[in-house]
């Protein structure tokens, strides 16, 4: 079921940022009638192959989001890693993986996060002329000019599943602008999160 008409109130208030933003909605699925106990644990997966900066960024803007939608009980497989391990579980793209969460850690939620595109937006060939021309002009061949380096756009898909059955209950995939230098934006995640559980509770009410 899609709710992405709703959620152009949300883009409208970030759209003004100086930084990143969200830039649309390209995939939103939620099962109706979710009963989403947020009294129970809930574990957070995010990407493996990011830099220390953006790690860092991811990890604490996941968990200052989902205790802001009232977990309290919060593990993430960076934390959590040996207890995984001891669990046998390193590979959450087997669902008997996340079956295990519930079955040998007593998780409830599991939250993961998958990066699925990151690349700079393409400059129009007048704009990639003129960013070349300036820069050849300028006082010092090659350094940057007048005209802005190209945007990065990230595409990134976040799932929340229901350990015991493995039952997916929301996938949203979003496609956001970061900061300029491809790194994530903090802000940004989080804001990627709560427009998550903003579908959650449109498709709950």
């Amino acid at each position: 079921m899609r709710y992405i008409g709703g959620f152009l109130l949300f883009l409208s208030l970030v759209a003004c940022s100086p930084r990143g933003q969200i830039l649309a909605l390209n995939k939103v699925d939620v099962q109706p009638f979710i009963d989403l106990r947020v009294q129970e644990s809930i574990m957070l997966s995010f990407p493996q192959n990011l830099s220390q900066a953006d790690f860092k960024a991811v990890r604490e803007s996941m968990i200052t989001g989902v205790r802001m939608r009232g977990f309290q009980d919060i593990l993430d497989i960076d934390e959590h890693d040996f207890d995984l391990k001891a669990a046998q579980i390193n590979d959450f793209s087997l669902e008997r993986n996340i079956q295990r969460l519930y079955d040998n850690l007593g998780v409830s939620y599991f939250l993961d996060m998958q990066v699925v595109s990151r690349k700079p937006s393409r400059n129009s060939g007048l704009g990639s002329q003129l960013q070349y021309r300036e820069a050849m002009a300028a006082p010092f061949a090659g350094s940057p000019g007048m005209i802005p380096e190209p945007e990065h756009r990230t595409i990134t898909r976040y799932t929340l599943y229901q350990t015991n059955g493995v039952i997916p209950l929301a996938s949203m995939e979003v496609m956001s602008r970061h900061l300029q230098n491809n790194q994530l934006d903090a802000r940004v995640v989080r804001q990627e999160l709560e427009a998550l559980f903003q579908q959650i509770f449109m498709a709950v009410n």
